[in-house]
């Protein structure tokens, strides 16, 4: 038992403690925001994404919407922290005459920002109803109405059966390219001399051709109907058959551009490739006489100098070919081009390819800059998941489109940005 003594002293310990213990602080308020800010905002159309530019409270998107879009969802909305929206992730947005009015109240409850979201759709249902036929004037590939016209788009891989690339050639892979990558042409490359190609095959990278060439005229895209050979030379009855042929069939379709010879190697322009050109040109004229031929140019379509100076004079609507990948060819090539577009013939870029794994290319960013500055159209190679550095799709991604992020390479991804943003 305490004795009283104890007692006591417990008794002053325990007023002394609370006596000296301090008072406690004071709970900060909470802080309530009063930022109203929407950061980001992506629309979904069809399953294609469609980001959008922010630029005060007016909202554009960075491409517009398909022909005769009537709705559109929200795929992402990021806002200031604990602000809302009077939109929500999966609201569908009707297309109308105005703007889309979209309000964003700060989580004081107060203070709002209210933004406005432009839903541009496409005023013609195709590039090619937009165009027509296109003809070279000059230097430049202009349209119907004699405006100059500069394509972005896609070539698929070597046709040949059994290289991997011929599985892509499908009708949903041209509609995707169309309505996600923005595409305004694509290239059919039906390989000839090589294994799996048409000297052997004929009527399987026939048809593979047909697919591609059926699709972009379902699609209102332009397409080049590519010979794929480095040795044309070599057979070209089996050029001119062909070619009647394509001519025959689609001749009629201002969608429709020939590439007859896709890269001679360092072979003579004036002995070998010139007349070679003028024999399948004769043939394809004598059943199409206005759509867009691409002759090939030596040393794997880099030598358009050589073309310049001596250029094909019996016919009309007659562009170059020029090819570039970005780890080989560089300001030299790029000087040579536009030397040979000075002397007054027309180029176009059938082929060209990043340098791969990666997004980030100086020189790819380059070679745009100057098919921009001269109005070149241009096809990036190539829809396949092959691993290869121009491939652009890992692989194993799907044959019919639907491409998301992970299933582009970065060689892909550079590409769709550029294409995305090309404006005819």
């Amino acid at each position: 038992m305490m004795t009283i003594l104890q007692n006591t002293l417990l008794s002053f310990c325990i007023l002394f403690f609370f006596a000296c213990k301090p008072d406690p602080e004071p709970i900060p308020e909470p802080t309530i925001s009063n930022e109203a800010e929407l950061l980001r905002l992506d629309i979904d159309s069809g399953e294609s994404v469609f980001a959008t530019d922010i630029d005060g409270t007016e909202i554009e998107l960075s491409r517009n919407l398909p022909f005769g879009t009537e709705t559109v969802s929200i795929k992402f909305i990021q806002l200031s922290p604990k602000a809302t929206a009077n939109i929500h992730i999966h609201d569908v947005l009707v297309i109308s005459d105005g703007p889309v009015s979209i309000t964003v109240t700060a989580e004081d409850g107060t203070t709002t920002a209210t933004y406005m979201l432009n839903l541009a759709v496409d005023e013609f249902p195709s590039v090619v109803k937009k165009h027509g036929l296109l003809r070279v004037q000059g230097n430049k590939i202009v349209d119907q109405n004699e405006e100059v016209v500069s394509l972005a788009g896609n070539s698929f891989f070597w046709s040949n059966n059994n290289w991997g690339g011929e599985r892509y050639y499908t009708p949903e892979a041209v509609s995707w390219l169309k309505k996600d990558w923005n595409t305004s042409i694509v290239r059919a490359a039906m390989g000839v001399e090589d294994d799996g190609g048409y000297l052997s095959f004929k009527l399987s990278n026939k048809d593979r051709v047909k697919i591609i060439v059926d699709a972009a005229i379902a699609e209102g895209l332009y397409v080049i109907i590519d010979w794929h050979s480095h040795h044309a030379e070599d057979n070209p009855g089996e050029a001119v058959s062909f070619f009647q042929e394509m001519a025959t069939l689609y001749g009629a379709y201002d969608n429709i551009i020939y590439e007859i010879y896709n890269e001679p190697l360092n072979v003579s322009w004036d002995a070998t490739i010139k007349p070679y050109a003028e024999a399948v040109i004769g043939a394809i004229r004598a059943i199409d006489s206005d759509n867009l031929i691409v002759v090939g140019t030596p040393e794997w379509s880099q030598r358009v100098d050589l073309a310049a100076a001596n250029p094909i004079s019996k016919y009309e609507n007659i562009a170059y070919t020029l090819h570039f990948y970005t780890v080989h060819h560089q300001q030299a090539l790029r000087d040579r081009a536009t030397a040979a577009l000075n002397s007054g013939i027309a180029l176009f870029v059938t082929e060209w390819g990043s340098i791969g794994y990666t997004q980030t290319d100086p020189e790819t960013d380059a070679w745009m800059d100057w098919c921009r500055q001269h109005n070149i159209s241009h096809c990036n190679w190539a829809v396949n998941d092959k691993q290869e550095e121009w491939s652009i799709l890992v692989a194993g991604a799907s044959t019919v489109g639907g491409w998301a992020d992970n299933q582009l390479t970065d060689a892909g991804k550079l590409a769709r940005s550029i294409i995305r943003s090309w404006s005819e």
